[in-house]
């Protein structure tokens, strides 16, 4: 299959000097073709894209932009549409993950950006939608405020999810914001087709958007893309964004997500003999989608002691989960260095159960397929990932905050499974260790529309505001007329 990956309003492709292709796959081989820009023709694009939404959707009603965004979804979701079963036939082989896992997984993530959920996220950050259309009152502030978005924002994606960079466009074009995307080079085809099926629905709107790829560092390039932008939105790991950080300019709006590390809790409530088929399916849901390879994916779980399942126990319940998981969503195909690094932590594991009588190790026969790793030291430990499950003990989930400590940095979703009582009392804590998102056990990979990426609001972060204020004289002083004699000496203050 060979595809052109790449969006770009105005591109003569008769103009472009030179094309690269990019190989994915080994039987079922993807080919797909990017042109190589000349700092020039990039700096055209941005115009393009910019003067595109300075007519069109700088002045479009919010409502009509949010409109435009669910038709376009409603695409996606529906098996039959051309964006979806090329998708479908295409990503496997890019990114490595198993048809099934693209299948379920994709559309359900693109179903968060439908229309009801997209004005629950406008009124959740601004309260009234309306600001970005017009200036409205501010309540019992009195006056008027109105946001304005960027005209043009620069997004740099990672590749390890199919589908995230549809969060980043969605967000920066409900700030009435023009896009340009640069597509990681490991996942390059699914920002295109979602920005193509924009404007197949909207083609003024598709207009204001540009897709494509080039290698991370070109700083020919990258001087184009970050200084004719007002904001850069970024995805990658900490020297991804370090570099990037070091080539934006001052004066430009820097929203970064960088690398996070996840993790779970599960209480002796949930450990119950009726509750533990499902608190471990959860937890392998949890793990096993898209094979813990994003953000939200969880490394470990901290399991309570005292309750009617061990946490030893607890292990083998989650790899028996995990198996199952493997049979109805198989896990996507390895790099020789990951299937590596599994084997060596199994090795560990091995020898670690040998030595003492409490570790456990539970593993897929014949393959790396899935790995449960039982460890009596509660100390944290990142997986390697790939359905590569460590589980600690502990003796009260109060306990985790502090075990998280040395990571706090890092620290982004906890799945948790505990009463609702015990639930805020962790989550007070997590929150005031840094942690920005605490979720149901079983819900991990799949955050709410408005969920606060790391800590941070996904529109209002790309605003910035004008206010016409009410008429007062609060601290407002009076002078008496130069002619008095006395110039600029303050009388009194009216209350």
């Amino acid at each position: 299959m060979c595809l052109d990956a790449w969006w770009l309003p105005g591109l003569d492709p008769g103009a472009v000097g030179a094309w690269r292709t990019l190989a994915f796959g080994d039987q079922a081989r993807v080919e797909l073709r990017v042109p190589v820009l000349a700092p020039a023709q990039l700096g055209e694009i941005m115009d393009r894209v910019a003067a595109a939404r300075d007519a069109y959707l700088a002045v479009a009603p919010i409502a009509q932009i949010v409109e435009s965004v669910d038709r376009a979804i409603s695409r996606w979701l529906d098996p039959c549409s051309r964006s979806r079963r090329l998708a479908e036939r295409a990503l496997p082989a890019i990114t490595g993950y198993s048809e099934p896992m693209v299948r379920k997984g994709l559309p359900g993530y693109l179903a968060t950006f439908r229309r009801e959920n997209l004005w629950r996220l406008l009124e959740a950050e601004l309260g009234d939608p309306g600001f970005l259309d017009e200036f409205r009152p501010r309540g019992r502030l009195g006056g008027y405020s109105r946001a304005y978005g960027p005209r043009l924002a620069t997004h740099v994606f990672a590749g390890n999810v199919p589908g995230l960079p549809a969060q980043s466009l969605v967000a920066a074009l409900l700030a009435k914001a023009a896009c340009l995307g640069k597509a990681a080079s490991e996942e390059p085809l699914f920002p295109v087709l979602f920005a193509a099926s924009l404007a197949e629905v909207d083609p003024r709107l598709g207009a204001c958007l540009a897709v494509t790829c080039w290698p991370g560092g070109d700083e020919v390039l990258e001087r184009v893309a970050f200084g004719r932008a007002e904001a850069v939105i970024a995805y990658g790991s900490e020297a991804a964004i370090a570099s990037i950080r070091a080539r934006v300019g001052g004066e430009t709006r820097l929203v970064v997500y960088g690398h996070k590390l996840s993790f779970g809790v599960i209480g002796r409530e949930a450990l119950a003999a009726d509750r533990l088929a499902e608190t471990a399916a959860r937890a392998a849901y949890d793990a096993a989608k898209y094979d813990q390879q994003g953000c939200l994916s969880p490394h470990l779980y901290y399991v309570e002691r005292g309750g009617e399942t061990s946490p030893r126990q607890f292990a083998a319940a989650l790899a028996t989960a995990l198996a199952a998981a493997e049979q109805a969503v198989p896990r996507g195909r390895l790099r020789p260095e990951e299937a590596t690094a599994i084997r060596e932590l199994r090795a560990a594991a091995e020898f670690q159960a040998l030595a003492s009588p409490e570790a456990a190790l539970h593993a897929s026969d014949g393959s790396t397929a899935w790995t449960v790793v039982y460890e009596p030291d509660p100390t944290f430990a990142a997986s390697c990932l790939n359905r590569t499950v460590r589980v600690k003990p502990v003796a009260d989930a109060a306990e985790v905050p502090e075990l998280l400590r040395p990571v706090r940095r890092y620290l982004q979703t906890a799945g948790v499974a505990l009463p609702a009582a015990r639930l805020l009392a962790l989550a007070d804590q997590l929150g005031r260790l840094g942690l920005d998102r605490v979720c149901p056990l079983g819900q991990m990979p799949d955050p709410s529309p408005g969920w606060h990426h790391d800590g941070r609001y996904n529109v209002l972060d790309l605003l910035r505001w004008t206010d016409v204020e009410a008429p007062s004289t609060a601290g407002r002083w009076e002078f008496e007329h130069p002619d008095a004699g006395i110039y600029g000496r303050a009388v009194r203050a009216r209350p």
